[in-house]
């Protein structure tokens, strides 16, 4: 038969593993879950108005009398649409591309840049380009540009 040889512990190291535990767990565990959570809500946004942006802009394109009106027209729809949720000017690209002809189709793509993450304190953190487009067909029952 073995003896078994009992171990005392002393007083006071019930605590020293916990402090180092919660430690390591804020910062590996809650504070990169809580950088991505108030993240997420910013990219939505940002994917939702980049879409609604090139719709936009491709319909002020689809019923301009020409052009150069139309891509103004497109541009400041562009910026009426972005502008309330705080996205400024140099953050967006346009591009417009296609035909005023009747029946032919014009294209919008707009480009929005997406802040990677949102760190509380700090802000923003690094910039991701989501582009978005939309195509319009011009009326076939408008007169040529």
């Amino acid at each position: 038969m073995k003896a078994f040889a009992l171990t005392r512990r002393r007083r006071g190291d019930e605590g020293e593993v916990t402090a180092l535990a919660l430690a390591l767990g804020v910062g590996f565990i809650v504070l990169p879950v809580l950088v991505l959570v108030l993240s997420v809500p910013v990219w939505e946004q940002r994917v939702v108005d980049a879409q609604d942006a090139a719709r936009a802009a491709a319909r002020a394109l689809a019923v301009a009398p020409d052009w150069e009106a139309g891509a103004l027209a497109a541009d400041g729809a562009v910026r009426d649409l972005l502008q309330p949720d705080g996205v400024a000017a140099w953050q967006t690209t346009v591009d417009l591309s296609g035909s005023l002809e009747p029946g032919s189709i014009v294209t919008a793509v707009v480009t929005v840049q997406v802040p990677v993450g949102v760190v509380p304190g700090v802000g923003r953190v690094g910039n991701v380009a989501y582009s978005a487009a939309s195509s319009q067909r011009v009326s076939m029952y408008r007169s040529s540009p």
